[in-house]
């Protein structure tokens, strides 16, 4: 193992590579509005120093995250910190009637699901630990494909809610990842806010 291997993966069970899915698979997450408010809570939660961020996309009725945890937080507290986050502020949220019958559909399907009606995700989460840098890249190319495979663009870094065109060196990010991984990168990414 690499000398950068045994510094991020030392600590077994640091680095996890999560898929957290709304309540129903209810597409949510289909506006600008509640895509925003995602990303405002995902960069609140790692500006508060919880997680160093790796790689995340945002889809319709999912996320997926690599993050290297503080050493004072477990992943479920993070997660549940992030989905608590979310929930409430989409609660919150002043929006049209066809957003609002949206995320009532998903908290229904919170209730039929767990018997709590007021939750929008559901209340389980998967967690993966890396342990290499070979699955570190296998899933942080798994997370910026996600989008491509659904058919929604052509290339991963055209997808505004993932960290795709931080690999590809863009200026032009949502929130930052760690830039220590941006040798995976997708060759030929052009820079600038053309996309």
């Amino acid at each position: 193992m690499r000398s950068r291997d045994r510094a991020l993966f030392d600590v077994h069970g640091k680095v996890h590579f999560v898929t957290s899915t709304v309540a129903g698979f209810i597409n949510v997450f289909n506006n600008k509005q509640t895509c925003a408010i995602f990303v405002d809570c995902l960069r609140f939660c790692q500006r508060r120093g919880d997680f160093t961020l790796l790689a995340w996309v945002l889809m319709a009725n999912h996320f997926h995250m690599i993050v290297k945890r503080a050493e004072d937080k477990t992943i479920s507290e993070i997660v549940g910190n992030l989905k608590r986050y979310t929930a409430r502020q989409i609660g919150r949220l002043d929006a049209g009637p066809d957003i609002q019958e949206t995320i009532c559909r998903a908290r229904r399907a919170t209730a039929r699901e767990s018997g709590k009606g007021s939750a929008l995700w559901k209340p389980r989460f998967d967690s993966l630990v890396i342990s290499s840098e070979d699955i570190l890249r296998q899933k942080i190319e798994y997370i910026h494909n996600n989008p491509v495979r659904k058919g929604l663009v052509e290339e991963p870094w055209q997808w505004r809610y993932s960290s795709a065109s931080a690999y590809g060196g863009r200026e032009d990010i949502l929130i930052p990842v760690d830039s220590e991984w941006t040798c995976i990168g997708y060759g030929g990414i052009p820079s600038g806010k053309d996309s």
